[in-house]
């Protein structure tokens, strides 16, 4: 089944289950890019590991190495045992009623469930599509705490409209009745802040907009004060954007006497946050024994591939580097391509393998995609469709692709791939 977007399947089967979605306090939040970031910011500084019976629940889609990583309480997996247990349950309600429910509307009723099961104070929730018909929108706007809205820009315009207002219409729709709070990432075109200010009207909730400039990365909060953060645990200057997002949702909460942090506990938690896949330097095991240094990032969009030409360039310079790229089959490449590419720049294409639960999903011919790129940004480019010789061939190769700085993008499925292979073979 392909992606199928809609609330009423999901809605019926959660309700032969209980209804667990209408019993959690949830944080949810929507974008094209760093809504990820978010989600990892706010379960991260929400976490109190001195009281074990506070729990924090984070959904996340999709995955970068197991299926169970989109499932998580206080940044651990489900249990494997678990997790096919509570989609045992799913699966045979599903089949029973005739719902017809997608792989992502059973894994988002897996993750409800298991947060219900286990008390969950805090449930931060990531739209795994759009957002005003994407599954996790099935929780009702009262229990939705806050919302917050990051960085929108063109993709997946086939399912959400191919102009920023049409897709900040899609994006906002998790703004529901009931929802008293929203924030939205003040660096966002101005079509974007307007669609959401209409939403915020329209539902009567209270709409924070933050502040579009990086002022060395100073955040003000009506809670802790002004805040310094002189440096972020995720790379990229763009992080300042995601984190005062995330922030403010804690200073809202924190407001609302829904929270008592205090600041020492903010600067402390927030060392903890990781966002594996996103601008991250890693030395990669790809044969036991053998390692080499990539830079990872799972940028698959033309917004995301500004941000990783930004620091690539910062960490770079103007050096040439050794791209492998893989995408996803029905991706625009122009935006992807345009800001990231240039003649002096070495490029393999690759591929990934099947997506676990979304067969539907699949990577462009390696050869057809090192066609278009040697015709239009780079001759220096070559197809290597089994991901395993890649890297044996970048240490093996005697000419100038070995030794330059290496960098991974293109889908966050290949990330994936690689950080499995990682686990694979350093173990």
């Amino acid at each position: 089944m392909g992606i199928q977007l809609g609330l009423s399947r999901i809605t019926k089967l959660l309700s032969y289950a209980g209804s667990p979605h209408e019993k959690l306090k949830v944080l949810h939040v929507a974008g094209t890019n760093g809504k990820g970031s978010v989600c990892s910011y706010l379960s991260t500084l929400l976490q109190d590991t001195t009281d074990p019976n506070v729990k924090i629940g984070k959904f996340t889609s999709p995955h970068l190495v197991d299926v169970t990583d989109s499932i998580m309480i206080n940044n651990r997996p489900i249990p494997m045992q678990e997790y096919n247990y509570i989609k045992t349950q799913m699966s045979a309600l599903n089949e029973k009623y005739l719902l017809n429910c997608s792989e992502f509307e059973l894994l988002t009723c897996i993750a409800f469930s298991y947060f219900h099961k286990l008390k969950c104070s805090w449930c931060v929730l990531e739209v795994g599509l759009g957002g005003r018909i994407d599954a996790t929108n099935v929780v009702p706007g009262l229990k939705k705490y806050a919302c917050g809205i990051t960085k929108i820009g063109l993709d997946h315009q086939g399912f959400l409209g191919n102009t920023l207002a049409e897709i900040a219409f899609e994006k906002v729709g998790i703004i529901t009745r009931g929802t008293k709070y929203a924030v939205v990432d003040g660096s966002n075109d101005q079509a974007v802040l307007d669609v959401a200010r209409k939403k915020c009207e329209e539902e009567k909730c209270t709409l924070m907009i933050t502040d579009s400039a990086i002022h060395g990365n100073m955040i003000k909060t009506n809670s802790w004060g002004s805040m310094k953060f002189d440096h972020l645990p995720l790379n990229g200057d763009y992080q300042i954007f995601n984190f005062r997002v995330a922030l403010a949702i804690l200073d809202h909460l924190q407001q609302s006497n829904e929270l008592s942090l205090t600041s020492e506990d903010i600067y402390e938690r927030l060392e903890n946050t990781t966002w594996p896949g996103r601008l991250q330097d890693i030395d990669i095991h790809y044969e036991k024994g053998k390692k080499i240094n990539i830079l990872l990032d799972g940028a698959h969009n033309g917004c995301a591939s500004l941000e990783l030409v930004k620091y690539i360039r910062k960490i770079y310079g103007q050096q040439p580097l050794t791209f492998i790229i893989a995408v996803t089959s029905g991706k625009d490449l122009d935006p992807l391509f345009n800001p990231l590419l240039r003649p002096i720049d070495n490029v393999i294409t690759t591929k990934f393998s099947s997506v676990d639960g979304m067969p539907w999903i699949k990577a462009n011919d390696p050869n057809d995609l090192a066609n278009i790129i040697r015709e239009k940004y780079t001759t220096n480019v070559r197809a290597e469709p089994n991901l395993l010789k890649v890297f044996p061939g970048i240490q093996n190769n005697n000419t100038e692709e070995n030794g330059r700085p290496i960098v991974v993008c293109g889908s966050l499925y290949l990330c994936g791939e690689i950080l499995r292979l990682n686990e694979s073979t350093s173990s």
